[in-house]
């Protein structure tokens, strides 16, 4: 089998002193756009995406009901003489986190001559760059981890166990509930996040430890009653999965008749590991904005959901639009601020504790494929300008196109397109590599 697999870029030349003889050139990259009688493209794409790319697909496109269907996990699983349905990586924390088995990633893609003998290039969005962190406690260790607390990229948190006790809550909470350092409100409501909560669901605004105490307890019981999901989950994850105590962002950037709102922007990371630091990484550079649907009342006393839940689980009035058609943010020059913050935080503070999931997960079991990760990022921002990280929504979910005016589904289908040129080696003009972001900006990397 013949395989294609480096960006065609000077940056994507590996980098060692051994290296002596320049590399013979390579053939130059395929547009999977574009119809040709001369290759076949084959892919697998998560069913939230599958509106997306039936605008895009041409006749020369087939799409595969099953990963394992396409040529070089046949290959591979052949190789490894099992069947191909029964073929997974072996690598145990590959196992640990790929409930992509059952959610299978964005996208994976091979080019194909018409023969089908030969893959001309394989690309699959099942990197391991990114695993743990779409789970709320772990992005939280990772920050830890690489001593980001003091860098602000997250709101201060604190972890407590699914189990705790009511004296251990007082311990673990104590009187000072963690808090932003420009929130100056005499009353402190801070945010208590459920493990496997998603889409606004599992979102408590609280005051008080009896507060948390009471709702992990109820959700504690509740876990306990329903048959297996304990042993399940720790088949799933390895572990219980910590609750998430963290400071609210506030005072908020409001916008739009003082409205809250986050920002979704996309990382993306390809894996090399013939290169000496594994990964080159990217930031999409069309970034969304997701506004309440409901406004802050004036003098607000408490938390209503509706207000403060920007994801538009709670409200149908719930806005999507680009930063690019909100004057208010494009103002302040948020844009750029926005692909600097992933830029660092992804191309400097994070980057070694990236590669390091590269590296440990690394395995041969299908060595002709490139393997990327996206990822959607929530950011919320104060009225100061201050940026900071709420999620990572690791393979995330397109809308239903039912919900989106045609600006946003133009938008969608946009960005898959980029997405597919990018991965495949062609560049494109709206994914920008994070370390030219730093450099223009003359930071250290």
């Amino acid at each position: 089998m013949k395989f294609f697999n480096k960006r065609k870029t000077e940056r994507s030349q590996p980098v060692t002193e051994a290296d002596t003889e320049p590399e013979p050139p390579l053939p130059p990259p395929i547009d999977v756009w574009r119809e040709s009688e001369d290759f076949q493209t084959l892919y697998c794409v998560r069913e939230p995406w599958a509106w997306v790319m039936s605008y895009l697909k041409h006749s020369k496109m087939e799409e595969l009901e099953k990963p394992a269907d396409l040529p070089t996990n046949v290959a591979a699983a052949k190789a490894a003489g099992v069947e191909p349905a029964a073929y997974t990586p072996k690598t145990r924390r590959r196992r640990q986190h790929q409930h992509k088995q059952k959610v299978i990633s964005t996208l994976k893609i091979e080019i194909c001559s018409r023969s089908r003998d030969e893959v001309i290039l394989a690309v699959h969005g099942n990197s391991s760059a990114l695993d743990g962190l779409e789970d709320k406690d772990e992005l939280v260790r990772t920050m830890q981890r690489c001593r980001c607390e003091d860098k602000h990229l997250s709101p201060p948190s604190t972890l407590i166990n699914w189990d705790v006790t009511h004296e251990e809550c007082l311990n673990v909470v104590g009187d000072k509930m963690p808090v932003l350092e420009e929130n100056h409100d005499k009353d402190i409501f801070v945010v208590l996040k459920e493990p496997m909560g998603s889409q606004g669901d599992g979102i408590f605004f609280v005051k008080t430890a009896e507060e948390i105490h009471e709702i992990i307890s109820a959700h504690r019981q509740r876990a306990q009653e329903e048959e297996n999901f304990l042993d399940k989950l720790i088949e799933e994850k390895n572990r219980i999965p910590s609750w998430v105590l963290q400071a609210e962002v506030t005072p908020s950037l409001l916008i739009r008749g003082n409205r809250k709102f986050h920002i979704r922007t996309y990382v993306l990371i390809i894996e090399h590991l013939e290169w000496t630091d594994l990964l080159e990484t990217f930031v999409y550079n069309r970034h969304e904005v997701r506004v309440a649907g409901v406004p802050v009342p004036q003098g607000e006393q408490g938390r209503d959901r509706t207000v403060h839940i920007t994801n538009g689980a709670l409200s149908n009035g719930t806005e999507r639009l680009l930063l690019d058609e909100v004057d208010e943010l494009k103002d302040m020059g948020l844009k750029e601020k926005v692909e600097l913050f992933v830029a660092t935080t992804f191309g400097r503070d994070l980057v070694k504790d990236i590669a390091g999931r590269i590296r440990v997960t690394a395995d041969d079991s299908n060595p002709n494929v490139r393997k990327f990760v996206v990822a959607g990022l929530d950011l919320m921002v104060t009225e100061s300008g201050r940026i900071y990280l709420l999620e990572v929504n690791v393979n995330p979910a397109a809308p239903k196109e039912s919900t989106l005016s045609d600006k946003f589904k133009d938008h969608l289908i946009g960005f898959m397109r980029d997405l597919t040129w990018t991965v495949t080696g062609i560049d494109s003009p709206n994914f920008l590599l994070v370390k030219d972001i730093m450099d223009q900006h003359g930071i250290e990397h």
